[in-house]
């Protein structure tokens, strides 16, 4: 279902639009650009959904198999006390971050992002063990950040899993309106039925942009009656789409404010749709690279000594 375009034309007016006229079309404006917004974050949303919570899920399972390998080197012989201590804590450490993570993905949305996994131990620097140390320290503070992003998101997140208001809100309108118990004309009474079946639809899929342009139809705004309407009439509408605009607005600005927690950016709004894309995309990177380095930590954390130069280098990095 497409919304109608609706305008009042100075031609079928003997003269100039009034301030009423002109503000009901710039409404009308308002409204259908603040739709197409709207529908460009959802489809970003579900984009984000279908490309990174697979991504998100594999690196749960890997960083799994990174404790279970910390876990594991910490029995080697040959570790100090003090060796065997730093593996408990990174292994601590790594076991709360996955139990926040998991409390967060039963929630709503996936979660922000996956924890960071440990350096990179095979770099070709003239001295890999020092360079090592610096990427844990980078590493370290990277995880901190994650803590940090995640804690508002669980805020966020917690807002999402109730129905969203302005749905609510505009069904209830809708129901109002169109109830066909209440309409004592037989052919207006199945135009009414019709329609409610309609938003009784587009309520289940949770479908906003659905229920705003049944409620214009609901109204029965055409026109033929534009450039004739009265005073009154005209500010009923211009109410209508105000409240339209309004809804639209805040239900975006909600999808937004999500989607930068699940990015780890800077809450804001105003971000083009589009932006999105690039941050999606890079996300996807980030995730596979995740991937990569800690199926090679997961291996490397079965060489004693590896082991040993590893918390050595995160030793020396450490404030």
């Amino acid at each position: 279902m497409k919304p109608t375009p609706l305008r009042i034309s100075p031609q079928a007016l003997t003269g100039s639009l009034t301030p009423e006229q002109e503000r009901f079309n710039a409404l009308v404006q308002d409204v259908a650009a603040a739709r197409a917004t709207l529908a460009a974050w959802q489809e970003r949303i579900d984009r984000s959904d279908r490309q990174l919570a697979p991504l998100r899920q594999e690196v749960h399972v890997a960083l799994r198999r990174w404790v279970a390998a910390l876990d594991t080197a910490s029995l080697q012989p040959g570790l100090s006390r003090g060796d065997r201590g730093q593996l408990g804590e990174l292994i601590r450490e790594a076991t709360a971050e996955l139990g926040d993570e998991e409390e967060e993905g039963d929630a709503g949305p996936p979660a922000a992002n996956a924890p960071a996994p440990p350096p990179n131990l095979t770099s070709d620097d003239d001295e890999p063990w020092r360079a090592a140390g610096e990427a844990a320290a980078a590493e370290r503070e990277r995880r901190a950040a994650h803590r940090r992003a995640a804690s508002k998101q669980k805020q966020h997140t917690q807002a999402t899993t109730e129905a969203s208001q302005s749905l609510r809100d505009v069904y209830r309108k809708l129901a109002s309106a169109l109830h066909p118990d209440r309409e004592p004309d037989l052919q207006e009474r199945e135009r009414k039925t019709v329609l409610m079946q309609h938003a009784n639809q587009a309520y289940a899929a949770n479908n906003l942009l659905a229920l705003l342009e049944m409620q214009l139809q609901a109204e029965q705004i055409d026109m033929e009656r534009l450039a004739s309407l009265d005073q009154r009439r005209l500010a009923h509408y211009i109410t209508v789409l105000q409240e339209q605009l309004a809804e639209l607005q805040q239900e975006t600005r909600k999808l937004e404010t999500w989607f930068r927690a699940a990015m780890g950016a800077s809450p804001g709004s105003g971000m083009p749709a589009r932006k999105a894309d690039r941050m999606i995309t890079a996300e996807a990177q980030r995730l596979r690279g995740d991937l990569e380095l800690l199926a090679q930590q997961t291996k490397l954390l079965r060489d004693p000594e590896e082991t040993k130069e590893w918390l050595r280098a995160l030793r020396q990095s450490s404030p």
